[in-house]
């Protein structure tokens, strides 16, 4: 019996020591748990660290992991390249292993400027993890973190965002509003800024856009443009802007289907002999219409019946950025010129990252502006026709066409103004459903015969008012 009665006591005394949640916070004990899920990433991310020289640090899970795939690197390009940055996320992590990685050389001898935490969604899952947190567990597993990082980067500017929203796992969003909510008060706006950007995720109704996150947690490609944009002004606040590549004159960079140089100095001969009244400035969608100087065409009759007798000049070449324009254009190809009309449409090369990097919506349009500009400055007179640029893509959802969208938006601004008139002619490629029409090009981008003839008809009575039927 007094086996049976300290058994009894025992037990009671064992079931009073651990509460309803936990024993212990594990969200604020470092732990690895299984470190074979992380580690060729692992020995990747503290190479990288070694070599030092970073200026931006984000520290998270998989939403912060998910900036190293291939479909957001060109928002990652244009954002965060120059300004040295480096994703530390880890699919699956918790406040307890971002701890854990952070006490063991994730990063020793870094001084970055400035240092994100977005983390603690993963301590609320309760599907794939054998617990879950409170939410007042995983806000002080954050407070670990941001103190954590205080401690070893003590000259670093911490950005706290606040944990996105979610809706695959049912209360789960809840906890994380609610956490995050407590973590909020770490911020004092001298070192640690607390940034809430949950509602660029947010339809009307306050659910979930599904076109931001698909899956309800992770944001998609379109996501991560709206996180960076968020961002951005607090991040250009901390770290000042870099310098807007797309604005700054600069030969050729990529590998082309052409002879760069040698087209330059052909068009250079070309508007020097011929002194033409109506001049084509853009990238491969004007280099494939035809016309002097030549080489490859797609809309060679287009260009022959509408331009032919207008002593027009293709100033157009394939793979050119807004900076390349801006370089042939002080560099000889508007040289003594002074035509009564410039068609101009450039920008689209600079969406993507290849042998120069990806530039912001912003970025773009004011490079746009600035071959605008460095034609009116050398010919006041000439008339600019802006053209939008072109959708590409087949619909409406890819992350460029919604930024083609956005940037058109920026320049229609430029209408009426130093010379410029705007001209969107992006519906005319378009279904009733914004899908790509199927005749109008041959790979989503650049037009074929058909897609020249609708740009040639969309612009002709402006040009037939500047220059004569």
């Amino acid at each position: 019996m007094l086996r049976a009665l300290t058994a009894a006591a025992l037990f009671t005394l064992s079931m009073n020591a651990i509460p309803a949640a936990h024993a212990q916070n594990t969200a604020i004990i470092p732990d690895i748990n299984t470190p074979n899920i992380w580690a060729d990433r692992w020995k990747e991310k503290l190479a990288k660290v070694k070599q030092g020289d970073l200026d931006l640090i984000m520290v998270g899970d998989s939403i912060t992991h998910f900036w190293d795939n291939p479909e957001t690197h060109p928002i990652w390009s244009a954002y965060y390249e120059t300004r040295k940055a480096l994703s530390l996320g880890y699919s699956g992590a918790r406040t307890e292993n971002i701890l854990w990685m952070l006490n063991n050389g994730e990063v020793d001898g870094l001084n970055p400027k400035v240092a994100t935490v977005l983390i603690g969604t993963n301590n609320t899952d309760y599907k794939h993890w054998a617990h879950s947190n409170t939410p007042e567990e995983v806000a002080e597993g954050i407070h670990q973190v941001v103190a954590t990082l205080r401690k070893k980067l003590p000259k670093t500017k911490i950005v706290l965002l606040s944990i996105f929203p979610r809706e695959d796992m049912p209360g789960a969003g809840d906890v994380c509003a609610k956490a995050s909510e407590i973590a909020s008060k770490l911020a004092n706006n001298r070192d640690i800024f607390y940034l809430d950007i949950n509602r660029v995720f947010l339809k009307p109704d306050g659910h979930i856009d599904k076109e931001l996150m698909p899956d309800l947690l992770h944001p998609g490609p379109v996501g991560y443009l709206a996180w960076a944009q968020a961002m951005e002004p607090l991040l250009s606040k901390l770290m000042g802007k870099p310098q807007n590549s797309a604005a700054t004159p600069a030969q050729k960079c990529e590998q082309d289907f052409y002879n760069w140089q040698e087209r330059h100095e052909a068009a250079v001969k070309a508007v020097e002999s011929q002194k033409p009244e109506l001049v084509f400035v853009g990238d491969s969608i004007t280099h494939l219409f035809g016309g002097k100087p030549e080489g490859y065409n797609h809309g060679q009759k287009v260009w022959d019946k509408y331009y032919g007798t207008r002593n027009a000049v293709n100033l157009g070449f394939g793979w050119d950025r807004t900076q390349q324009a801006l370089w042939r254009l002080q560099n000889g190809e508007f040289d003594g010129i002074h035509p009564k009309a410039a068609v101009v449409l450039i920008g689209t090369n600079n969406l993507t990252p290849n042998n120069a990097r990806g530039n912001t919506n912003e970025e773009i349009a004011a490079g746009v502006k600035a071959v605008c500009n460095t034609i009116h400055a050398r010919s006041p007179a000439t008339h600019i026709l802006l053209m939008g640029l072109l959708p590409r893509g087949e619909n409406p959802t890819e992350l460029n066409r919604i930024r083609i969208v956005q940037i058109n938006r920026i320049l229609s601004k430029l209408n009426g103004k130093n010379g410029i008139t705007y001209m969107d002619i992006g519906s005319q490629f378009l279904d009733a459903q914004g899908k790509m029409l199927p005749d109008v090009t041959g790979d989503k981008l650049h037009p074929n015969e058909k897609g020249y003839t609708l740009w040639a008809e969309a612009i002709e009575p402006t040009l037939a008012k500047w220059l004569g039927k």
